[in-house]
């Protein structure tokens, strides 16, 4: 009897067991009750990585996470299911959730120092002083030249006391033409030397590309061994000449000079603080170049003690910030080893996705068309094309046969491309690769805005697999530059449609922070002529439905930096990482989406970083 009694109970618990096994969901029993629960609300997925106008992949009611990743999307009733007592339950009041933003190419530290830098004491020690250019480079330069004058005298600056000249564009001016006039020497350090032999002076047009004085190129040059060299690699003979120092000039005078011996604490929180900026914009990965090791230090500790804001994915550039010459810069990358990754196999919140030499032909009036349009020699005399021997030649054909991957060269114009793309023949015929693994590299262009479609090029660009990354905020240059290139100039003016139709990669660098306004362009192809208030139309037949800018800043961003198994879309085992937003992003009417997006929360790895819900 009491043997029957035992077996009887071991049936009734073992049908019990069964009953609640039943009642528990299977993700549950394997991975414990959801952490946070997303419900009513309109969820796209983004997972369709096709090329197809509109098609956003799966749209789900409600998203439930467990830890830092993903563990189902379905309906209301489903996800609830996967609640325990100690769920977080957020309705979101049927708003839209996307993936987290991805910025493919972002300075971020340049912005994070400027706003956050002076609350950390990392401040521009140098006199200020603003001038406007006048029509003519010799009177710019004068006006340049009795400007520094005064303020040396007036304001009686101190011997060594750095002055940076803010050299504004006149409005008479079409714009660029300071740009131009340094990158040819017109406006050159020799025009101001002989009254500037005590102070280091930097004159930046439009906030960069300056140029130093006889002082400062020798302060620079006891930190700097291979400063003139570098000079000179970078821009052109003769550059260090006419003191021409460039972009990477103006990131060093900050990170690795004036600030070389700040602690490091002050670089991290200014960086930190502003990538929490980025969180209230839904941003939650950045790739970005790095000139100054001080910035790569600075991020690294805050990646050692958890205070990432964002992930970032970062590709060296130190040739250009420690200002290394020829021989340096193929040593550099021969004897790193290539420590280069994608995001699944390197750091959860950073990780170094490669290097690059983001100056190739550039953005500004010094483009590279070379024999695909015409124009006055004048106008040619200007463009800016690479080759054998330059810095940006040199030092990605040296750091691809070392194993690194190559990314971020500004892709401006056709010629610019062709020339990269003769650059990667001769390094895969170097370094003994196959063309798969050359297109495995995924390499990029940036900017692309007057690329076009030269069929040499684009073949080129197919045949290995080059991602283009465009940038819509430069389409406001291009009526000015068609001023001085004629209509033939027109059907180069980034064809975005056409590129995806023909199976290009093509992704989205924002307008800075400013995601939607840069989809907004692409999507109507409506900008704002730069220097002005007026709207102009460029090339209309080549613009793309939202969905697909969309994907150019999510799906197929997460392929720019190699992480499309980790994030850029809301899938099952990827990173908790998204973005709800105030307006349903795919049906307001476009004009919306120029009035902005409002992000009320974001989700970075499972937290909720941001939240204007409640």
């Amino acid at each position: 009897m009491k043997r029957n009694l035992l077996i009887l109970g071991f049936v009734t618990i073992l049908q019990l067991g069964v009953g609640l096994a039943q009642q528990v969901p299977l993700l549950v029993a394997r991975q414990g009750y959801a952490d946070i629960i997303l419900t009513n609300g309109k969820i796209v997925s983004m997972d369709d990585r096709s090329n197809i106008p509109n098609t956003p992949g799966n749209i789900a009611e409600a998203m439930a996470i467990k830890g830092k990743k993903i563990m189902a999307l379905g309906s209301n009733a489903e996800m609830r299911r996967l609640a325990g007592s100690e769920t977080r339950l957020v309705d979101l009041g049927n708003r839209t959730v996307i993936p987290g933003l991805v910025a493919t190419h972002f300075h971020l530290y340049g912005n994070a120092a400027r706003t956050y830098g002076p609350s950390q004491g990392l401040t521009d020690p140098s006199i200020k002083l603003t001038v406007v250019a006048e029509t003519t480079a010799e009177g710019t330069a004068k006006k340049v030249r009795d400007a520094l004058v005064n303020a040396i005298q007036v304001q009686q600056i101190p011997k060594d006391r750095w002055i940076t000249v803010n050299l504004l564009e006149s409005k008479d001016n079409e714009i660029g033409t300071t740009f131009t006039w340094v990158y040819l020497g017109n406006i050159n350090r020799r025009q101001w030397d002989s009254v500037t032999p005590d102070n280091p002076v930097a004159v930046k047009t439009g906030g960069t590309h300056p140029l130093f004085n006889k002082v400062a190129m020798d302060a620079f040059i006891e930190l700097f061994p291979d400063f003139e060299e570098s000079v000179d690699l970078e821009n052109g003979p003769g550059s260090a000449l006419d003191g021409y120092v460039g972009v990477p000039g103006m990131d060093a005078l900050s990170w690795e000079f004036w600030w070389k011996d700040e602690p490091l604490e002050k670089l991290s929180e200014a960086l930190r603080l502003f990538g929490m900026d980025l969180q209230k914009l839904g941003i939650t990965t950045v790739a970005t170049r790095i000139v100054a090791p001080r910035i790569v230090a600075a991020y690294n500790r805050l990646n050692r003690e958890s205070q990432m804001p964002h992930r970032l994915a970062y590709f060296i550039e130190s040739q250009r910030g420690r200002h290394f010459g020829l021989q340096f810069t193929r040593e550099f990358y021969k004897a790193t080893g290539a420590p280069w990754t994608d995001h699944v196999n390197g750091g959860e919140m950073l990780w170094l996705n490669g290097m690059c030499n983001e100056i190739w032909d550039s953005i500004y009036n010094e483009v590279c068309l070379g024999d695909d349009v015409s124009a006055s020699p004048e106008i040619k005399a200007r463009e800016r094309c690479p080759g054998p021997g330059s810095k940006p030649w040199e030092s990605y054909k040296a750091a691809i046969v070392s194993g690194w991957r190559p990314a971020q060269a500004h892709g401006t114009s056709s010629h610019g491309a062709r020339l990269y793309i003769q650059m990667l023949d001769e390094a895969m015929k170097e370094g003994n690769y196959s063309i798969e693994y050359m297109r495995n590299l995924r390499t990029t262009m940036e900017h692309a805005f007057l690329l076009g479609n030269v069929p040499d090029v684009m073949a080129g660009i197919k045949k290995y697999g080059i991602m283009i990354n465009v940038t819509p905020i430069h389409l406001s240059r291009v009526p000015d530059i068609l001023d001085d290139y004629g209509e033939s100039l027109r059907s180069f003016v980034m064809p975005v449609k056409t590129w995806i139709n023909d199976g290009h990669r093509v992704t989205l660098e924002a307008n800075g922070s400013d995601f939607w306004t840069a989809i907004y362009t692409l999507v109507t192809r409506r900008i704002i002529k730069q220097g002005t208030d007026e709207w102009v139309e460029l090339v209309p037949e080549e613009g793309i439905d939202r969905v697909t800018a969309l994907k150019m800043a999510t799906t197929w961003a997460s392929e720019y930096m190699l992480a499309e198994d980790t994030v850029g879309t809301l899938e099952p085992g990827k990173y908790a990482d998204f973005a709800v937003l105030e307006e349903d992003f795919f049906t307001i009417p476009v004009e919306g989406i120029l009035d902005g997006i409002s992000v009320v929360m974001t989700g970075l790895g499972g937290q909720i970083v941001h939240d204007q819900l409640n």
